[in-house]
């Protein structure tokens, strides 16, 4: 006995079968990516708790810029795990705050994704968000682009080799309605 530990195999038993999520623990937006809110980068997870802090300073320059400067702060956790040696799970959530100009603005939301691997080619998720607090507003045209609101989805991605993939996702939104004039903050479908 040389005193040593075994090192822990390394097979795809161990590993975890999800897909890339934002900063923010959801489910990325093909539609808008790179672009706003996601990033030219993504979160990929390990096994157990995977925690996010950031915080970032911002202003304007220029004659007719809007004055003041704002502040950010983020923190995210999603603990991830494998059910078995197909099967992974990772649940957590996601608070940010924006202060600018003697105004703030909230978000925070729990998110789950739950992915399975059929074999070195095939893998299935679905994933859903359910947003708890939401103050931030957000202009028409950009209104789906930080994936806000309650969010329900599901993704087939078939990997050609280890580089190149495809996938193809499935999801509804349901997006908040915080205008000035009118507040209903969901605008869920109403049975008839």
């Amino acid at each position: 006995m040389n005193g040593y530990l075994p090192a822990l195999p390394t097979t795809d038993s161990d590993s975890l079968h999800l897909p890339t999520l934002n900063l923010q623990g959801q489910v990325i937006s093909n539609y808008w990516y790179p672009y706003y809110g996601t990033g030219w980068y993504g979160w990929d997870l390990h096994q157990g708790l995977n925690v996010n802090l950031g915080a970032s300073v911002f202003g304007f320059i220029g004659k007719n810029a809007p004055s003041g400067a704002g502040f950010t702060q983020n923190v995210s956790a999603m603990y991830a795990m494998p059910l078995n040696k197909n099967l992974s799970l990772a649940v957590g959530g996601y608070l940010n705050r924006l202060s600018w100009s003697h105004q703030s603005y909230h978000d925070a939301g729990l998110s789950a994704v739950l992915g399975y691997r059929f074999n070195e080619r095939w893998e299935a998720y679905l994933y859903g968000q359910k947003s708890l607090y939401q103050t931030m507003p957000m202009f028409r045209p950009l209104y789906d682009m930080t994936s806000m609101g309650d969010r329900l989805g599901a993704a087939v991605k078939y990997h050609f080799n280890p580089s190149f993939s495809i996938q193809l996702s499935v999801e509804r939104g349901w997006m908040p309605n915080n205008r000035h004039t009118y507040f209903d903050q969901y605008n869920y479908p109403v049975p008839k």
